[in-house]
């Protein structure tokens, strides 16, 4: 198939300055200063970039090439750190070490695919046809990387990655060398990466906070491998299936009801049946194990992991209202604790102790208040996209709570951050789910042995009959445990209630339904 890939000119005036022996790269690269692993990053990308912009024989390139993809993986660990964060938007420095990764493996990436069309345009291969099928899979693996990169800073792929990505399957199809994968990681494989890609988008990374992220990872690359690639021709009306559009630049889609034209170009399905099946029954042995666990929240935290990318690796959530564009201001205060003091104008919930003092717990800091403004996307009934320009905070995280209000004048509403994006430029995208809008703050803790524990903000939502939705509680990740009986106080008073049914885990909160406590 004749390649169509988006690459750099040469530039003749280039010639000379890269270094083309891969034993002196080698002693160049062993030298650099990982001691300031942002300066041999920057070292690395400009002399890749160079090798880039130059004629060179595809296998000689390689060699270099080689030289290079092992030191990046070397400084990985390293680069992780500087621009590890613990939300967003991230603050200078760590941008600018993010967007350096993100351009290091995006430029290895461009190197392979330059080693890839000189070799194609030979039309031969030497070694028996093993050269060409390590070029597919090594641009691959750059994208796997690059992908990896970008869900921990919350970012997307930059454009032509799928469309590139969805060339080297073809190559891998049409030259007979895809190499479907048997087992568990056998991902040194063209079809076992491309399947990595495809399963990660359709995880929706955007939706989960970043220690989540790292698990969504894993489950990816334990489990990718059971996905498998079926004709159109097999589309059922069952879940678990997905379409791929191999000419075009976009991740494989959830296909829903939609109508699929077998003419409308190159097309084929991703068939997840048996990855479904198999996280079932990984699903039932941790519910077996979980009773007896030294460390049962943590068991409890995985099982919901497990069951929010299972869900998403079957049928993708649909968006129950259509969202209209919008040109508006929005003001919000991010986080369950800012919530609950902003829904309680701002004042402290009164708790006394049996000694008569108050817990500093229950008073609002100055950082509780701290509130921004985002400008509108769009919005529905259910929920806002917002977008902010600059922030010199990292408090937003994917699965947080947050309170938002569109006027001075206008109520105050509880949402759930479902998704987060971050721009190149820093800005920051927000998909927000609306959970009430006559959210109740107050505080909690447990009634039996946590006399010493502090009582933590949390929020309830009130009954929604026309939904025949039972109230609520919104309380920080940890809380609920089945039948758990806990001490609510707010305004109005004591009340004791237990924990009966968990609707929702995420990073930021439990979201669950309760019974008054008949003790």
């Amino acid at each position: 198939m004749p390649l169509q890939l988006s690459l750099p000119d040469y530039d003749p005036a280039l010639n000379g300055s890269a270094e083309t022996n891969p034993k002196k790269l080698k002693e160049w690269l062993i030298a650099l200063p990982t001691g300031n692993v942002q300066e041999a990053g920057r070292q690395i990308n400009d002399a890749l970039s160079t090798l880039n912009r130059i004629k060179l024989d595809p296998d000689e390139r390689a060699r270099l090439l080689n030289e290079y993809q092992t030191t990046l993986e070397l400084l990985s660990g390293s680069f992780e750190l500087c621009y590890a964060a613990s939300g967003l938007p991230l603050k200078d420095a760590a941008r600018a070490a993010a967007q350096l990764v993100r351009n290091l493996w995006l430029e290895l990436a461009i190197g392979w695919k330059r080693a890839l069309f000189d070799r194609s345009e030979k039309r031969f291969v030497l070694n028996n046809g093993k050269i060409l099928p390590g070029f597919v899979l090594a641009v691959l693996h750059c994208y796997w990387r690059l992908y990896q990169v970008s869900c921990r800073l919350y970012m997307t792929l930059p454009p032509g990655v799928w469309h590139d990505a969805h060339q080297m399957f073809l190559l891998g199809v049409e030259g007979r060398y895809l190499d479907e994968p048997k087992e568990n990681g056998a991902e040194r494989c063209i079809a076992g990466m491309y399947k990595r890609l495809l399963m990660l988008a359709l995880a929706d990374p955007l939706r989960f906070a970043g220690p989540e992220v790292e698990k969504v990872l894993e489950l990816t690359e334990s489990y990718a491998h059971l996905a498998h690639f079926q004709p159109v021709t097999k589309l059922s009306n069952a879940p678990g299936f997905f379409l791929i559009e191999l000419e075009t630049d976009k991740p494989a889609q959830f296909i829903g009801t939609r109508h699929i034209e077998l003419s409308d170009g190159k097309l084929i399905l991703l068939d997840t049946h048996e990855l479904e099946h198999k996280l079932r029954r990984v699903e039932q042995g941790i519910e077996a194990k979980a009773p007896t666990a030294s460390d049962r929240g943590k068991v409890l935290a995985w099982l919901e992991l497990v069951r929010r990318v299972a869900r998403q690796w079957t049928i993708t959530p649909q968006r129950l209202y259509q969202r209209i564009p919008a040109e508006s201001l929005v003001e919000l205060a991010a986080g369950l604790r800012a919530a609950t003091f902003i829904l309680n104008n701002g004042q402290a919930i009164p708790v006394q102790l049996a000694d008569g003092s108050t817990p500093d717990s229950t008073q609002p800091h100055a950082d509780d208040l701290l509130l921004s403004s985002w400008h509108v996307i769009n919005e529905s009934p259910g929920g806002y996209a917002i977008r902010l320009d600059t922030s010199p905070s990292e408090r937003l995280r994917a699965g947080e709570i947050v309170a938002l209000r569109s006027g001075v004048d206008a109520g105050w509403l509880a949402c759930s951050i479902r998704w987060l994006q971050q721009h190149e430029d820093g800005a920051i995208e927000m998909g927000l789910q609306v959970l009430s809008a006559r959210a109740v703050p107050l505080l909690l803790r447990p009634s039996i042995g946590a006399e010493h524990l502090p009582f933590l903000p949390a929020l309830l939502l009130p009954e929604i009959p026309a939904l025949k939705q039972p109230a609520r509680i919104a309380a920080s990740k940890g809380v609920y445990t089945p039948l758990r009986e806990l001490i609510l106080v707010n305004s109005d008073g004591e009340q004791r209630v237990r924990g009966n049914r968990l609707c929702e885990q995420q990073m930021g909160y439990d979201l669950f339904e309760f019974q008054p406590s008949e003790s």
